[in-house]
């Protein structure tokens, strides 16, 4: 039996039963305390994630706070991964959807846990004014439906961009224009729409926030992963650390193909288990609902209330 760990985006910390899902972990402690150093140490202002935590939601999804909220997830998703691997052994693939490619990388040894804090807050500074643009839903076609060629094409025509999750979820990044009118159609056609983002990730638009620092960002350090790694956005295996980089840089302007990659990555390469890392479940859910003979795990139930020795700083951050 071969198995994948799939860490969520963003949204993992939407519910408060998820942001506390995994706190009174030590190794979740120590990987908290410790961005909050590097933070401190790199940009000069101190923190406390318990505090940022059990703030508002609306407050830790506003503009100037995704990038804490990145490393919050980041940290959280790190220390699980490593405790899961102790205690049944490294996965054969680690698979992230969105967001969740940062702690995958970092797990899999591509980059440092150190730079991807530090290079992520970097990196973010310069997003003032990306939620003037457009924002981010989602769209859920009714039970036994899903969306067929027609929509996906009137979608491209009206210059929106599709993520699709799953064969009847699709996460949609646009100007507001364009949204509008796929609000009108959802409700023509049945289609539930939800709010997920205040600002259009994974479409076109944020793209000239994203090549404003495409020069610094060549000095990322990046490495070959230590665990196979594949890509939400390719749907592919992805190894060469250019390519990791890259996929860095542009994910937040890149559709995701989550659907494609868990039919792929089951089909091409024998993965039968997948075990959400979390700390929410919504990569669960998901799965419900992509076509792949394979079962789907929560961490928590196989972690369970053991606590298992982590390394030192030093080690960790290599």
């Amino acid at each position: 039996m071969k198995q994948a760990f799939i860490f969520p985006g963003l949204n993992a910390l939407l519910r408060r039963t998820d942001r506390v899902r995994y706190l009174h972990r030590p190794r979740v402690q120590w990987y908290l305390r410790c961005a909050e150093e590097i933070i401190g140490d790199n940009f000069g202002y101190r923190m406390s994630f318990s505090d940022f935590l059990e703030g508002r939601v609306e407050d830790i999804y506003s503009v100037q706070n995704i990038s804490v909220a990145a490393v919050a997830i980041c940290s959280i998703q790190t220390a699980v991964a490593e405790e899961l691997a102790e205690i049944q052994g490294p996965p054969d693939f680690v698979m992230g959807c969105s967001l969740g490619d940062l702690a995958r990388a970092v797990f899999a040894k591509a980059y440092s846990f150190e730079d991807a804090v530090v290079n992520h807050i970097k990196f973010t500074q310069k997003i003032d004014g990306i939620d003037k643009i457009g924002r981010n839903i989602g769209v859920l076609a009714p039970k036994g439906q899903v969306f067929t060629d027609e929509d996906y094409q009137w979608f491209s025509d009206i210059a929106v961009d599709v993520s699709c999750l799953t064969p009847r979820f699709l996460n949609i990044g646009g100007r507001f224009q364009e949204l509008e009118k796929v609000e009108a159609r959802a409700h023509e056609r049945s289609w539930n729409t939800m709010k997920i983002l205040e600002y259009p990730a994974h479409s076109r638009y944020i793209l000239p926030y994203v090549e404003c620092v495409r020069e610094d960002f060549k000095s990322v350090m990046v490495h070959s992963p230590s665990i196979p790694m594949y890509s939400s956005f390719s749907a592919s295996p992805i190894s060469d650390p250019i390519a990791i980089r890259e996929e860095f840089l542009l994910s937040i302007c890149k559709p995701i193909h989550w659907n494609q990659a868990v039919k792929a990555i089951c089909r091409n390469d024998d993965v039968t288990r997948f075990v959400n890392i979390g700390p929410c479940r919504s990569l669960s859910g998901l799965m419900r609902d992509i076509p792949v003979v394979a079962e789907c795990v929560e961490a928590e139930s196989i972690i369970g209330g053991n606590s298992i020795s982590f390394r030192n700083r030093e080690e960790l951050l290599m």
